[in-house]
C-alpha cells in the first residue's frame, strides 16, 4: 500500500520523468520531477516508526523507513509508463544494500522493462548496479554512469555483467573511480569487445598507479590522457544505437523558400513565438542566421516557470547545478563543473577551457531571463557547503558567496524591468548575500520569501532529549554543526526592503534569526514559519496585541532556541483557556467586530526542541465557543 505516492494527483503521476533516490543513515530522500511535479519525499526513522514528509504533508507509519519507501517506490514503478530522462541512485550508507536489493525485486515485477534514457549509480557497488540493468528497456537506455562505486572496484564485474545482457543494449558508459592499477587496465581492455558499449567509453580516475607501464598494457583501441583527472576513452566510436537508414524525402505542399520567408518576417514570427517556450525558441534560433536575427528583433518571452541554481564552490571540485523549467512542465538540467576556480570548465560534459564555471552559469542565467516578461513561479539560489571540509565554511560564506550574490544582483539590475517572481528562495549563510539580490526583484509580484539552511539537506529537528539537531553521518560534521548552530543570521536590513514589506509569507525554519521579533517588521505577513534565537513573554504579548488587528493573518509559527518566558505571561495574556501541562498552554482571543479568533498554542515541553508558539486565525465555528442553532442539533 503506497503512502506519500497517494498525495499526488493523477496528472502528476502520469508525467514523472526524473527520479532521484538518496539513502543516508536512518532516512531516504526520494525526488520525483516532471510536468507539474517537483517534490522530495523524506522517509525518516522516528523510533519504531517512520515519519514521511512531502511539502506540507506528514504521516507517521509504524514500519521500518526502508519498507515504507519501498511501498511508494513500487507504486511509482508499477504505474510508470513514459520514459524517464534520468534515474539516479545514490547511497551514503554501508547498509544500503538491502534497499537496492529491494529495488531490483520491484523492477522484476514490472510487466515491461523500465524505460529510462540515463541511469546514474553513485557510491554503490558494481554488482548492485549491474543487477538492475537487465530490467531496463534496452532500446531506451542510452547512457550508463557509475560514479565512484564502493571499493574494491572490479572491472571484471563490468565485463561479466555486460556479456550476460541480452542482445539489443547499446549505451554510452562512464565510470569514475579513485585509483586505477595495472590489473584494472587489463580488465578495461576486455571492455573493448563488449557490443553493448557504443560510441563512447569514458573511465576517469584521480590516481594512476605505475604510470610508466600503463601505456604498454592498455590496448591501442584506447586513448590515455591526463587532464584534471586521468581519462581512458575509445579512440573511435564503436557502434551506433541503430543502423542509419536512407532518408526518405518528405513531400509537402509547402515551398521551403516560402516557409523560410515567413520565419524571417518579424510580424508572423511574433505570432509564432508567443506560442513557443524557451527550449523551442533556442532550437529555432539554430536554423539559420536570418531567423536568429528575426527572433532577436521580436524579443520573445521564454515563459520560464522556475529557475533553480545551486552553487557548491567550497572544495577542490567546484560544481553548479542549474535547473530551468518552463510553463508546459518541460525542464532542463545543466551541470557546470571545474576542478578549482579559474581552471577550465565543463558544461554537461562539454569543455570550455577559457571560462570558469561561475561566469558560464551567470551568463546563461542572464541570457535565459533577459526577455522574461511574465511572472515566474520561483527563483531559487542555493549556496551549499562541501561537507568534507568544515573549516572552510566561514571563509566561503563570507567571501566567495557574497561576491557571487553581487554578480547575480548586477545581472538582475541590468534588466529593463525588475524580474517578476512569486517565490524567492535562497540557501544562504548571511544577510548580505540576500541583500545583493532581493531588492532587484519586482516587489508587487513577490509573495513568498524563503531563507534556507546552507547545506545539501536541512537538519532534522529532534523530538527527544538525545540531540537538538540530527546531523549527517560523520563525527566531524556533527562537531562542525554544533559550532555553527550559533550562526548569527540578522534580518534588520532585509526587513526594511520593499520586497519584504510587500510579501505575504516568510519561511526560515532552520536559520537562527537573531533580530528581535519586535524589530523584524513581520506583522503584515499572512503566514510565518521562522526560527529565532530567543523569545520572551513580552514578545508573545506584542504579537497577540497586534495580530488581533491584522486582516491578513493566517498562521504564525515561531520556533525559538532560548526563552525568557515566565509567569508574567499569564499576567499579560490572562489565564489560558486550557493548560495541557505547565509547559503547554492554549489561549483564544476574539478579533474585535468579527467572528474570528486568534488561537495561541505555547509549547515548551522538555522533549520539544526547539520550543514553539503558534498563532492561528480561526473562524468562530472552529472554536469551543460555537453553538449550533437548535434546528441543526442532532439528538441521539
Amino acid at each position: 500500500m503506497p503512502f506519500a505516492y497517494d498525495w499526488f494527483a493523477e496528472e502528476q503521476k502520469a508525467h514523472i520523468v526524473e527520479l532521484l533516490l538518496h539513502a543516508v543513515d536512518d532516512k531516504i530522500f526520494f525526488l520525483l520531477a516532471g510536468k507539474g511535479i517537483d517534490h522530495e519525499i523524506k522517509y525518516e526513522r522516528n523510533g519504531r516508526f517512520t515519519l514521511v514528509k512531502c511539502q506540507q504533508n506528514e504521516l507517521l507509519v509504524p514500519q521500518h523507513f526502508s519498507d515504507v519507501f519501498r511501498e511508494d517506490f513500487k507504486a511509482v514503478m508499477m504505474n510508470q509508463k513514459i520514459c524517464l530522462n534520468l534515474f539516479h541512485i545514490y547511497s551514503e550508507v554501508s547498509s544500503a544494500a538491502n534497499n537496492f536489493l529491494g529495488i531490483e525485486d520491484i523492477l522484476k515485477t514490472r510487466t515491461a522493462a523500465l524505460p529510462v534514457t540515463e541511469i546514474l549509480f553513485s557510491q554503490i557497488t558494481v554488482s548492485q548496479g549491474m543487477s538492475m540493468i537487465p530490467y531496463l528497456n534496452s532500446f531506451e537506455l542510452c547512457k550508463l554512469d557509475f560514479f565512484f562505486p564502493l571499493e574494491p572496484v572490479s572491472f571484471e564485474e563490468f565485463s561479466n555483467g555486460f556479456r550476460n545482457l541480452k542482445e539489443g543494449y547499446r549505451f554510452l558508459l562512464s565510470v569514475a573511480v579513485k585509483t586505477i592499477g595495472k590489473h584494472d587496465l587489463m580488465e578495461i581492455n576486455e571492455l573493448s569487445s563488449i557490443s553493448a558499449i557504443r560510441q563512447s567509453l569514458i573511465i576517469h580516475s584521480e590516481f594512476l598507479r605505475d604510470q610508466d607501464e600503463c601505456s604498454s598494457i592498455l590496448s591501442n583501441k584506447f586513448d590515455l590522457e591526463k587532464d584534471l583527472r586521468w581519462y581512458i576513452t575509445f579512440k573511435t566510436p564503436i557502434l551506433m544505437k541503430t543502423p542509419i537508414k536512407d532518408e526518405t524525402p518528405i513531400i509537402t505542399g509547402v515551398n521551403e523558400n516560402a516557409a523560410q520567408s515567413v520565419l524571417e518576417n518579424p510580424l508572423p514570427m511574433e505570432i509564432i513565438l508567443k506560442q513557443l517556450e524557451c527550449f523551442d525558441i533556442q532550437r529555432l534560433r539554430k536554423v539559420n542566421r536570418r531567423i536568429r536575427e528575426c527572433i532577436d528583433t521580436v524579443l520573445p518571452d521564454p515563459h520560464i516557470e522556475k529557475y533553480d541554481i545551486k552553487f557548491n564552490l567550497s572544495g577542490d571540485w567546484n560544481q553548479i547545478n542549474a535547473r530551468v523549467g518552463v510553463e508546459s512542465g518541460d525542464f532542463k538540467k545543466i551541470i557546470y563543473s571545474a576542478k578549482e576556480t579559474g581552471s577550465k570548465s565543463c558544461v554537461n560534459g562539454q569543455h570550455f577551457p577559457a571560462q570558469n564555471c561561475e561566469d558560464l552559469c551567470i551568463n546563461d542565467f542572464e541570457a535565459t531571463l533577459r526577455h522574461q516578461k511574465s511572472c515566474i513561479e520561483e527563483l531559487s539560489i542555493g549556496y551549499e557547503y562541501f561537507k568534507n571540509n568544515p573549516h572552510m565554511f566561514e571563509k566561503f560564506v563570507e567571501v566567495r558567496y557574497k561576491e557571487l550574490s553581487k554578480k547575480i544582483g548586477e545581472v538582475l539590475k541590468r534588466r529593463e524591468q525588475p524580474l517578476k517572481t512569486r517565490t524567492f528562495s535562497m540557501r544562504c549563510g548571511s544577510q548580505m548575500e540576500v541583500m545583493e539580490i532581493l531588492p532587484t526583484i519586482d516587489k508587487d509580484s513577490l509573495k513568498i520569501i524563503e531563507l534556507m539552511w546552507p547545506f545539501e539537506h536541512e537538519p532534522m529537528i529532534s523530538v527527544n532529549n538525545e540531540s537538538e539537531f540530527l546531523a549527517k553521518e560523520t563525527k566531524g560534521f556533527i562537531t562542525f554543526l554544533s559550532q555553527i548552530l550559533g550562526l548569527i543570521f540578522e534580518v534588520d536590513q532585509l526587513s526594511q526592503t520593499d520586497q519584504w514589506k510587500n510579501a505575504e509569507e516568510l519561511i526560515s525554519e532552520y536559520l537562527i534569526i537573531s533580530t528581535p521579533i519586535q524589530k523584524m517588521n513581520i506583522l503584515h505577513f499572512a503566514n510565518l514559519n521562522i526560527l529565532v534565537e530567543t523569545f520572551s513573554s513580552q514578545d508573545v504579548d506584542y504579537l497577540r496585541t497586534n495580530l488581533l488587528k491584522s486582516t491578513t493573518l493566517q498562521k504564525f509559527k515561531i520556533s525559538f532556541r532560548g526563552s525568557t518566558i515566565d509567569g508574567s505571561l499569564n499576567t499579560l495574556l490572562g489565564e489560558p483557556y486550557r493548560t495541557v501541562s505547565d509547559a503547554k498552554k492554549v489561549w483564544f482571543f476574539r478579533c474585535r467586530n468579527t467572528d474570528y479568533y486568534i488561537h495561541i498554542i505555547l509549547d515548551m515541553r522538555e522533549r520539544i526542541k526547539p520550543k514553539m508558539v503558534i498563532f492561528t486565525r480561526v473562524a468562530k465555528e472552529d472554536t469551543p465557543f460555537f453553538e449550533l442553532p437548535m434546528n441543526r442539533l442532532v439528538i441521539n
